[in-house]
């Protein structure tokens, strides 16, 4: 029950007009979530009348006037909750009454802390399949946001957190955690992407999707072994080859950019296998369109 009152608060946006504390709302849509209102409004205190607001993550963020664009999306939101709460009420019976579900666009992310990392791997699977076997979870992409008690937070545990509209700052922040201590692999010497890394990409391509209003750069980096030309031509085809697997998974790529660096940019010097292990990344640049 307590991931679902999260899921609530996270997943579902509600658009209000709020005017000042005893002044009339000249527009609300409701999603059915309890709160404290009169006649359909709700009262703040507001520096500015005739401001709109989506209420999200339990705070109010500002705004432009509703949209058609936001209205379909509240109710969106909401048809997910309903069949998602259901998917997620089967999971005590399975076994693992700690194991929530996180639906958002395109994703839907199994979060909880699971005991051991064997049990996390029959969760998931477990997760997966009962998502799949509903009609509304039967195209979507399932990231991992499981974590182990103990050790490692899930490779989704920072995209579960976002917001449905989030800041530039915390798509930002999104990356860089989804990122710390992980990197994209591939074969030697080449662009191929190596399938330990699907997990990764899948969280990845959830970020990007629901930072799609701003700027995604993918940089590619190689460490300082081989030639400087044949490092800066890697380093863009394995930049290329993590947007097209974005794309794949329902990212706009038309928005996402891809660069090559070579070594360029090192970030350790020391010439040693842990430092060429370093310099040799994938990283993830928002910015402001």
């Amino acid at each position: 029950m307590a991931s679902i009152m999260m899921r609530q608060s996270v997943v579902t946006a509600v658009l209000l007009g709020i005017g000042a504390c005893g002044q009339a709302t000249d527009h609300s849509v409701q999603t059915g979530i309890a709160s404290n209102q009169t006649d359909g409004a709700i009262c703040v205190p507001a520096p500015e009348t005739g401001q709109y607001f989506v209420f999200e993550g339990g705070k109010f963020v500002p705004t432009s006037a509703p949209s058609a664009e936001i209205i379909e999306r509240v109710v969106v939101q909401q048809a997910e909750l309903d069949w998602a709460e259901k998917v997620e009420d089967q999971f005590p019976g399975l076994g693992y009454s700690w194991m929530g579900l996180n639906v958002r666009r395109n994703t839907a992310t199994l979060i909880g802390v699971a005991p051991d990392a064997v049990t996390k791997e029959a969760a998931f699977t477990a997760g997966e399949v009962a998502i799949r076997s509903d009609p509304n979870g039967a195209d979507l992409n399932i990231i991992d946001g499981i974590s182990v008690e103990g050790g490692e937070a899930g490779v989704g545990a920072a995209l579960a957190e976002l917001d449905d509209l989030p800041t530039l700052e915390a798509c930002q922040k999104a990356f860089v955690d989804t990122m710390e201590g992980r990197n994209v692999e591939f074969t030697v010497g080449s662009d191929v992407i190596k399938p330990a890394s699907a997990r990764l990409l899948d969280a990845v391509s959830g970020v990007a999707s629901l930072c799609a209003a701003y700027n995604i750069k993918i940089g590619g980096h190689a460490d300082s072994r081989g030639d400087d030309t044949f490092n800066l031509n890697l380093s863009q085809d394995r930049a290329n080859s993590v947007r097209a697997y974005l794309g794949t998974k329902g990212v706009d790529t038309a928005l996402i950019s891809a660069v090559g660096y070579g070594e360029t940019q090192p970030l350790d010097t020391s010439g040693t296998p842990e430092g060429d292990r370093r310099n040799r990344r994938t990283e993830f640049t928002v910015s402001a369109r």
